[in-house]
Protein backbone atom coordinates (compact mmCIF):
# COMPACT_ATOMS: atom_id res chain seq x y z
CA UNK A 1 0.00 0.00 0.00
CA UNK A 2 2.82 1.99 1.00
CA UNK A 3 4.40 2.08 -2.29
CA UNK A 4 1.02 2.96 -4.48
CA UNK A 5 0.74 5.94 -2.49
CA UNK A 6 4.15 6.93 -2.96
CA UNK A 7 3.40 6.19 -6.70
CA UNK A 8 0.42 8.59 -6.98
CA UNK A 9 2.36 11.23 -4.79
CA UNK A 10 5.31 10.91 -7.20
CA UNK A 11 2.83 11.09 -10.45
CA UNK A 12 1.06 13.81 -8.84
CA UNK A 13 3.86 15.91 -8.23
CA UNK A 14 5.30 15.25 -11.86
CA UNK A 15 2.15 16.43 -13.20
CA UNK A 16 1.83 20.20 -10.81
CA UNK A 17 5.39 20.74 -11.99
CA UNK A 18 4.69 20.13 -15.76
CA UNK A 19 1.69 22.38 -15.47
CA UNK A 20 4.25 24.94 -14.15
CA UNK A 21 7.05 25.03 -16.17
CA UNK A 22 4.15 24.87 -19.06
CA UNK A 23 2.55 28.60 -17.84
CA UNK A 24 5.93 30.19 -17.88
CA UNK A 25 7.58 32.38 -20.90
CA UNK A 26 10.36 31.39 -22.98
CA UNK A 27 12.24 34.23 -21.24
CA UNK A 28 11.24 32.69 -17.72
CA UNK A 29 12.52 29.35 -18.56
CA UNK A 30 16.06 30.59 -19.70
CA UNK A 31 15.89 32.73 -16.45
CA UNK A 32 15.70 29.53 -14.27
CA UNK A 33 17.87 27.44 -16.62
CA UNK A 34 15.21 25.20 -17.98
CA UNK A 35 16.57 24.11 -21.22
CA UNK A 36 13.48 23.20 -24.20
CA UNK A 37 13.66 22.26 -27.83
CA UNK A 38 11.85 25.06 -28.73
CA UNK A 39 13.58 28.42 -27.11
CA UNK A 40 17.18 26.82 -27.65
CA UNK A 41 19.47 25.46 -24.55
CA UNK A 42 20.89 28.04 -22.77
CA UNK A 43 24.00 26.74 -21.76
CA UNK A 44 25.21 25.93 -25.55
CA UNK A 45 27.51 28.42 -26.73
CA UNK A 46 27.90 30.54 -23.97
CA UNK A 47 30.86 32.16 -21.84
CA UNK A 48 31.77 30.74 -18.58
CA UNK A 49 33.22 32.72 -15.80
CA UNK A 50 35.02 30.65 -13.19
CA UNK A 51 35.59 32.38 -9.84
CA UNK A 52 37.85 30.79 -7.53
CA UNK A 53 37.08 30.59 -3.28
CA UNK A 54 37.82 34.16 -1.59
CA UNK A 55 38.43 36.03 -4.88
CA UNK A 56 35.62 38.31 -3.84
CA UNK A 57 37.76 39.23 -0.81
CA UNK A 58 40.77 39.82 -2.67
CA UNK A 59 38.86 42.02 -4.90
CA UNK A 60 37.22 44.05 -1.97
CA UNK A 61 40.54 44.12 0.01
CA UNK A 62 42.32 45.34 -3.26
CA UNK A 63 40.05 48.48 -2.97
Amino acid sequence: MAIIVAALRARRRAVVRRKALAELTPDQLRDIGYPRDDIGHPQDNRPVLEIKAGLMTKLMSMR
